[in-house]
């Protein structure tokens, strides 16, 4: 089955030099951790064409587009910030050479909320504007995206579940100890995000549905290839 594209009009963004440095270091590195995938176009369409190039390559895998982007987010949050957020957000005892070392006894209660607060300065080169709101349970710590960046300029819902929905789920849960759902709508490219939530696997996602985008130019170059890969789920 395909899902319909969405038919709302395109949003112009406006990137600050600080979305424009975050993304060419983003860039950087996501060369760096796909053995030198790049591209020539500029911004992010340049970014989205490493991702689908990385994503298209023979024999390619869900993990492996994961861990390249979970590898990117380390390199961009650097080895300081990371520790810093176990500790003082996640709660997460570190190694001091106690019977607690690597405990966690969070996240603390300020932690979801916080995270929504500050997160739409440092992905906004990624996603676009975005508001904070509250989750689906009442409590802080939602965040909903306007309108998408990645999504929009992509219109690809496999590099939406691999490279942007499931490595950042699985990123702020492994790395750094708090739980992310990520709930893209494809009709409206809105995106809810929920710091301190626990996510559904997509195949039990009553929010995510089956098939690809319509519309999807993955999906029309894996046709002609003549390959049979599930990109989209």
């Amino acid at each position: 089955p395909l899902v319909p594209d969405c038919e709302l009009e395109d949003l112009v963004y406006k990137d600050s030099a600080l979305d424009k440095a975050l993304l060419f270091v983003f860039r950087k590195l996501v060369a760096k951790n796909t053995n030198g995938v790049t591209s020539d176009k500029p911004g992010i369409e340049g970014l989205l064409e490493q991702g689908r190039k990385f994503m298209l390559q023979p024999n390619q895998t869900p993990e492996a587009q994961h861990k390249m982007v979970r590898d990117t987010l380390g390199g961009l949050m650097t080895p300081v910030l990371p520790p810093f957020y176990r500790i003082f957000m996640s709660g997460i005892v570190p190694k001091i050479g106690s019977k607690w070392d690597g405990k966690q006894i969070g996240p603390w209660f300020y932690a979801p909320f916080l995270t929504s607060f500050v997160t739409p300065t440092f992905f906004g080169f990624l996603v676009g504007p975005s508001y904070v709101n509250r989750r689906k349970d009442g409590q802080l710590g939602g965040l909903v995206v306007e309108k998408c960046k990645f999504l929009q300029e992509s219109g690809c819902k496999g590099l939406c579940l691999h490279q942007c929905k499931l490595p950042a789920q699985q990123f702020f849960k492994d790395e750094l100890g708090l739980p992310l759902t990520v709930i893209p709508n494809f009709e409206t490219q809105e995106c809810q995000w929920s710091f301190g939530e626990e996510p559904v696997p997509p195949n039990f996602d009553p929010y995510f549905p089956k098939g690809c985008l319509s519309g999807c130019e993955s999906r029309k170059a894996i046709a002609a290839s003549g390959s049979k890969a599930d990109i989209c789920n």
